[in-house]
């Protein structure tokens, strides 16, 4: 008898649909498969949208976003949990206590995901009272909070966030410290739209020293670095890796995914996120061809 390949983790992602693949639930998906994991899907909404841009959303009930995460999760053993955009504050109070009833699961919260740009017909929740219900009812449960550092300081600037942190060097530094104080245990925030010729992530703990992970930038204007970054941590802490590494595999890991990325449409560039299922299959090509070309000399 041969032994049994383990079957993959399993690993539960809430997140709306983005029909590009670029990001949202199709996102989640690719990354997480691509990294070994079993991703189970909760659909938090429906968009319309082209590779330039989104053009409608419309949000999913928020006792349907319940329902499809409750079922998954008294059926089968999850290991990790990434959730992405919400539309509504109602979707966010839904969320917050599924994530208290399932505390012992790892939260990796995307924070800022793929808002509405418009209010929902029914609860007229706006952006910032879905992302102002986030920070307060989620923010506090997560063991790491991704966010762009440029999105934090716009935040503090606009009264998002309220912070009275002395001393901080930067909007986005006293931001931080912000989330950190609400409970969220690490915090990496991504620098991909602020100036240099290097991209510079940070990951902050509370009682730990800031880790900055520089990256060569990248030409081109990409969708869905972000939610590839979350979920692919989300799928690392499933692989059962401590936070640190988990968040450093993850950044090589999209880092690879965009500088292998494409074009596939008239608008952003979107990852390879089976950038190495390719290469592999050009090696093999390449090597077959060599094979050929060596029996035909024979």
């Amino acid at each position: 008898m041969t032994a049994q390949t383990p079957p993959p983790p399993l690993m539960i992602c809430l997140s709306p649909s983005d029909p590009t693949g670029g990001g949202g639930i199709q996102s989640d998906l690719l990354t997480g498969a691509s990294m070994g994991c079993h991703v189970l899907s909760v659909l938090t909404g429906l968009t319309v949208q082209d590779s330039a841009g989104l053009e409608d959303s419309r949000p999913i009930n928020s006792d349907w976003i319940d329902d499809q995460a409750r079922c998954l999760l008294e059926d089968m053993p999850v290991r990790a949990m990434k959730v992405g955009g919400l539309f509504t504050t109602e979707a966010v109070s839904v969320v917050a206590e599924l994530s208290a009833d399932y505390s012992a699961l790892p939260l990796v919260l995307h924070l800022g995901a793929d808002p509405p740009e418009t209010p929902d017909a029914e609860t007229e929740d706006g952006a910032e009272d879905v992302l102002a219900a986030t920070i307060e009812l989620l923010v506090p449960q997560s063991k790491l909070v991704v966010v762009d550092r440029q999105r934090l300081s716009q935040w503090l600037h606009d009264g998002v966030l309220i912070s009275d942190t002395e001393g901080a060097e930067s909007d986005a530094e006293d931001a931080v410290q912000m989330l950190l104080a609400l409970g969220a245990e690490r915090v990496l925030t991504t620098g991909l739209h602020e100036p240099g010729e290097q991209v510079v992530n940070h990951l902050y703990g509370a009682d730990e020293p800031t880790v900055a992970y520089p990256w060569p930038r990248l030409p081109g204007n990409y969708r869905g670095a972000g939610s590839t970054l979350s979920t692919a941590v989300a799928a690392l802490l499933s692989h059962g890796l401590d936070i640190q590494d988990a968040v450093a595999e993850a950044q090589d890991y999209t880092w690879q995914a965009l500088s292998a990325g494409f074009r596939p449409g008239m608008g952003r560039m979107l990852p390879d996120r089976f950038f190495w299922a390719r290469k592999a299959a050009a090696e093999a090509a390449e090597a077959a061809a060599a094979g050929l070309d060596a029996e035909t000399e024979d």
